[in-house]
C-alpha cells in the first residue's frame, strides 16, 4: 500500500478486531510482512531485476536481523499503550510525507 510492508493495516486489524495484545499483534504483522519480503525476494532473483540493490538487501537485512533481537528482548518491558502511540505517530509521519509529496507535484 505504502511500501511499508502492510504492518499499519495488520497491527489495528488484529488489536481492535481480533483483540490481539499489541505485542503478539506486532510480531505476526513481521511475519506475514517477512514472508511476503521473501516472496518478492525470490520473484526478483528470478526474473534476474535484484542485481542493483543486492547489497543494499543484505545490509537491510542483517539490520532487520539484529534489530528484531533487540526488539525482542526489549518489548516485554514496553508498555502496549507505548506500542500503540509510536505506530501513531510512525502513520502520522507517513500521512504528512504523503500530503507533502502530493502538494509539491
Amino acid at each position: 500500500l505504502l511500501g511499508i510492508g502492510g504492518g499499519i493495516i495488520h497491527v489495528p486489524a488484529m488489536c481492535n478486531l481480533l483483540s490481539y495484545p499489541v505485542h503478539i499483534a506486532t510480531a505476526t504483522s513481521h511475519m506475514v510482512i517477512s514472508i511476503t519480503t521473501f516472496s518478492a525476494l525470490i520473484t526478483h532473483i528470478i526474473r534476474e531485476s535484484f542485481a542493483d540493490g543486492f547489497a543494499i538487501a543484505l545490509l537491510l537485512s542483517l539490520g532487520a536481523i539484529a534489530g528484531a533481537q533487540v526488539g525482542a528482548k526489549y518489548s516485554k518491558k514496553v508498555p502496549g499503550q507505548v506500542i500503540i502511540r509510536f505506530l501513531a505517530l510512525g502513520l502520522l509521519a507517513v500521512a504528512i510525507r504523503l500530503i507533502v509529496s502530493v502538494v509539491s507535484t
